[in-house]
C-alpha cells in the first residue's frame, strides 16, 4: 500500500482519495466517507475543512435525524477546473472533457492519418478551439490540456525522448515546436505518452496502487505502476507490444515477426479476416464462423502468452485497458484460468482487472492528469 512520506504527501493524498470517492459516489457525509475511504472521521474533518476554504467542496442539505445532529451532505465544486485530453495516434486524435465530477463530459474523434507536418498541428489545434468552443467552456476554470501520443517524441526539458517505433518511421515530434502553436491559450498544453495517459486514465483505482497495465487497441503498450506512480515511462520497458509471442507469426513494424504488437491488436483482429469493424467480426464469432473460431482461437493464445509473460516478470495484478478490455472480458474465466489458476508451483492470488474506458482511455488519462495536478496545486 501507497505511505505518503510526509505530512503535506498525506493531506495530498487524502485529498485526492476524497474528491476521487465523492465523484464516483455523489453526495456522501463525514461518516460516509469515513467508512468508504477508511479514513479516520477525524481525518476526513480536517481534510474537507481544507477542501471547504479551497472551494473545491461545499455543505449541501441537511439529513433529518433522530440521534445526534443532524447530518449534512458533502458536495464536490463539479465546475471548480475543467480539463482536456487529447489523444494523437497514427490513425485518428481524440479528445475529451472533464471536470471534478463524471469520467467525461464531452468526447470527440477525428479520423486522420498522423503527419508531422505544420498543417496537421495547426488542425489539432482549430479542432481543440471548436471542442472548448462547442461545451461553452469557461477558460478561466480550464485547468490544463494534455496531449497523449506513442509517436516518438524529442524534448530537452519537458518528457525525454521517447524510443517508440510507428511503422518503422525515424520521424520524432518536436515537442517544443507544438507547444509554441498552442502558446495563445492561457493555459498548459503538456505532453506526455499514451501509456502514461492509459495509467491515469485508471485514476479510479485508488485501492490499486501496484499492478502491470497492458493497453489493447489500435497498438499495444503498457507500463508497471508501483505507488501509483509508473516506473518505466522513459525507456524501452514499456513496450510490451513488441515482446515475441507467437515465433514465425505476422511481421511486425519493428521488423521482427510475432510480436504482441501485431498478433494481438484489435485492428489485426478483424481486418486480416477481410471485416471493416471489430463489432462485425465478433457478431459473427457468435454466429459460430469457422474462420473468427479459428483466429479468435490463436489471438487468445497469443494473449495469454503475453499475460503470462508479465505475471512471471512482475508477480502483480494485471489490468487489460484499451479498446479490446470489453471484449476480453467477457472471456474472463478463460483467460484467468490459463494466465493463473494452471500455474501449480505455489498458490496464486493476483487476479486480472478489464479497464472500460475504451478507445478514449489514453485521452481520459490526459485529462486525468491535469485534474490531479489542480487538486494537489489547490492543497498545497
Amino acid at each position: 500500500m501507497y505511505q505518503p512520506k510526509s505530512l503535506h504527501e498525506i493531506r495530498i493524498y487524502h485529498s485526492k482519495i476524497i474528491m476521487s470517492t465523492l465523484r464516483q459516489n455523489g453526495l456522501m457525509t463525514k461518516n460516509d466517507l469515513a467508512l468508504k475511504t477508511g479514513l479516520s472521521l477525524s481525518s476526513v474533518t480536517n481534510i474537507l475543512k481544507i477542501l471547504t476554504d479551497r472551494n473545491l467542496v461545499t455543505l449541501g442539505d441537511k439529513i433529518d435525524s433522530y440521534a445526534g445532529r443532524p447530518a449534512t451532505y458533502i458536495v464536490p465544486v463539479l465546475d471548480a477546473v475543467y480539463a482536456v485530453g487529447i489523444e494523437v495516434s497514427q490513425y485518428s486524435v481524440r479528445f475529451v472533457l472533464m471536470n471534478l465530477g463524471e469520467p467525461i463530459l464531452d468526447r470527440k474523434k477525428y479520423d486522420v492519418v498522423f503527419e508531422n507536418t505544420e498543417a496537421y498541428w495547426d488542425r489539432i489545434r482549430d479542432w481543440l478551439e471548436d471542442f472548448i468552443d462547442s461545451n461553452n467552456i469557461d477558460r478561466s476554470k480550464l485547468g490544463g490540456v494534455v496531449l497523449a501520443t506513442r509517436l516518438t517524441v524529442r524534448s530537452d526539458d519537458r518528457i525525454g525522448t521517447i524510443p517508440v517505433l510507428l511503422d518503422r518511421s525515424t520521424e520524432i515530434i518536436d515537442t517544443e515546436a507544438i507547444c509554441k502553436k498552442f502558446d495563445s491559450y492561457n493555459f498548459d498544453v503538456t505532453l506526455n505518452t499514451k501509456i502514461a495517459g492509459a495509467i491515469y486514465g485508471l485514476w479510479e483505482s485508488k485501492d490499486l496502487p501496484n499492478y502491470v497495465y497492458l493497453s489493447v487497441d489500435s497498438t499495444i503498450g503498457g507500463c508497471v505502476v508501483r505507488n501509483y506512480e509508473s516506473v518505466n515511462i522513459f525507456d524501452l520497458s514499456d513496450n510490451f507490444g513488441h515482446m515475441i509471442v507467437h515465433p514465425g507469426g505476422y511481421h511486425c513494424s519493428c521488423g521482427r515477426t510475432g510480436c504482441l504488437e501485431t498478433q494481438c491488436t484489435e485492428t489485426g483482429l478483424y481486418k486480416r479476416l477481410g471485416y471493416s469493424n471489430v463489432n462485425e467480426f465478433f457478431s459473427d464469432l457468435k454466429a459460430g464462423n469457422e474462420r473468427c473460431v479459428a483466429r479468435w482461437k490463436e489471438y487468445l493464445d497469443d494473449i495469454c502468452i503475453a499475460l503470462n509473460n508479465l505475471y512471471m516478470a512482475y508477480d502483480m495484478d494485471i489490468v487489460i485497458g484499451g479498446s479490446m478490455a470489453q471484449y476480453l472480458d467477457k472471456y474472463r474465466d478463460e483467460i484467468e484460468q490459463r494466465v493463473f489458476r494452471d500455474y501449480n508451483l505455489f498458490p496464486v492470488s493476483k487476479k486480472l482487472i478489464f479497464g472500460h474506458n475504451g478507445e478514449y482511455a489514453a485521452a481520459i488519462g490526459a485529462a486525468a492528469v491535469v485534474i490531479e495536478k489542480f487538486i494537489a496545486r489547490k492543497i498545497s
